[in-house]
């Protein structure tokens, strides 16, 4: 998943995203009163390239999504993103670890020691499942054991709405534009009342800017 990089670039480079909670209220979020101020999306290179307008929410997203990374080269930069002082991020990984094969089994673990970092350091966690065509079984369940075992939102369908379209594809395991575009609104339409929530607690949702 390295050639989405370029083309996040070309779509948008800052991400602009929204979350709404689909299954619980945004106030039975964990951390969502974490003291942290920027929204992080933290994945491969579906990340890299997912954009969103700017103007769908006005606040700055920190993308940190790099190309053909696994679960376990995520975790190993788990810290690099707690320096973005996040109180949310939108973690999406896994799709490297099954083109490489590797076991399902040591995927979850990694995912879910990520899950788990991010929560102990206080921060909110949004699941994006990986559901490409050909995950199943194991692969295909894990997203779900992970937002049911610690009770944060996931994204669920869009990714294997997307990689099942050619309409929305610009290859085998990457969205086009069209697919990219689709991918931000689904996670807007998981993230908006998070935002909207910090809002009304007097939360930051965004680092402030210096005048």
């Amino acid at each position: 998943m390295r050639s989405a990089a370029r083309r996040g670039r070309v779509l948008l480079p800052l991400l602009a995203l929204s979350v709404c909670l689909a299954a619980c209220g945004a106030g039975d979020v964990p951390n969502l009163d974490s003291p942290g101020t920027a929204i992080v999306c933290f994945g491969d290179s579906i990340t890299a390239g997912v954009g969103a307008r700017a103007e769908r929410l006005g606040v700055p997203v920190v993308n940190a999504g790099v190309s053909g990374d696994t679960a376990a080269e995520g975790l190993a930069r788990v810290d690099r993103v707690l320096a973005a002082d996040p109180w949310l991020v939108i973690v999406e990984l896994g799709g490297n670890d099954l083109l490489r094969r590797r076991p399902a089994e040591a995927t979850e673990q990694d995912l879910t020691a990520i899950v788990e970092r991010l929560l102990a350091a206080g921060t909110a966690v949004v699941l994006v499942p990986v559901e490409a065509p050909l995950i199943g079984g194991s692969y295909g369940d894990m997203y779900e054991r992970l937002a049911r075992r610690y009770d944060v939102p996931s994204v669920d369908g869009v990714l294997r709405d997307v990689l099942t379209d050619p309409r929305r594809k610009s290859d085998q395991i990457h969205p086009n534009a069209a697919g990219y575009a689709d991918l931000a609104a689904a996670v807007a339409r998981v993230v908006e009342p998070l935002v909207k929530q910090r809002r009304r607690l007097g939360l930051p949702v965004a680092p402030r800017v210096a005048a």
